[in-house]
């Protein structure tokens, strides 16, 4: 999917099912501390790297600006929701859907309205064991499909796929409850791919759709939603 990056100057109120996508940049900002509830100052401090930590407050801070934009209301106004395994939702527009994910210093936000939807970046960093990793996260399907592959093709695979992965776990909003080798998606051919099959009990496989986000040679992204297709917007924060 060719995406046309805007800035966020440009945005403005979306209509119909379309989803955004914002690509931020996590370079601290001296004010995104002050626009943090307490809760999420306190989660962001428990992090004991600071680099992660000033990352973590700023995905956070970025993400409240974004919400604000779609509700008009000033960002450190909004309150938040938590699902049984812990994935947020604002209390007066549960309609909103929306979902982060952040790593190093790139950040995403998706927002769309009244679908399930999850989103993840993965830097990608050469001379990991892929092989080992997806032989303990992956299903046997997808280990098999990445042992398939030539040597020099597996790093870029293995992180398509885990994007696609975390992004399907996280539109489903299960957290660690519901394992990362429980479902079985497409990754080594042509297009966004899909999921094949899953053990989530009542979940329908062919509802779902993934967009992969395009974030420079070293990084993955993608997007996963369920229901139709839709139009999609890319924005900038």
């Amino acid at each position: 999917m060719p995406e046309d990056w805007r800035p966020a100057l440009d945005w403005t109120p979306p209509s119909g099912g379309l989803i955004d996508v914002w690509r931020l940049d996590l370079t601290v900002k001296e004010e995104d501390w002050t626009l943090l509830s307490p809760d999420e100052a306190e989660r962001a401090n428990r992090i004991i790297v600071e680099g992660k930590r000033d990352q973590k407050a700023t995905g956070r801070a970025q993400l409240r600006r974004i919400l604000a934009l779609y509700i008009d209301v000033a960002p450190q106004s909004l309150l938040f929701q938590y699902g049984e395994h812990g994935k947020p939702g604002l209390s007066e527009h549960p309609d909103l859907s929306f979902n982060l994910s952040h790593s190093e210093k790139v950040g995403l936000v998706c927002v769309s309205r009244s679908v399930r939807i999850g989103v993840d970046a993965e830097h990608a960093r050469e001379g990991r064991d892929f092989s080992g990793l997806a032989n303990r996260f992956f299903s046997a399907e997808e280990s098999a499909a990445l042992q398939a592959l030539p040597e020099l093709e597996r790093p870029d695979a293995f992180y398509r796929a885990w994007a696609r992965k975390e992004a399907y776990l996280k539109a489903l909003g299960t957290g660690l409850s519901f394992p990362s080798n429980g479902f079985t998606i497409d990754y080594t051919g042509e297009g966004p791919g899909r999921v094949v099959s899953t053990d989530m009990p009542g979940d329908d496989p062919t509802a779902w759709r993934f967009a992969d986000v395009e974030l420079g040679s070293d990084f993955a992204g993608a997007v996963c939603f369920e229901g139709p297709e839709r139009p999609f917007r890319w924005w900038t924060g």
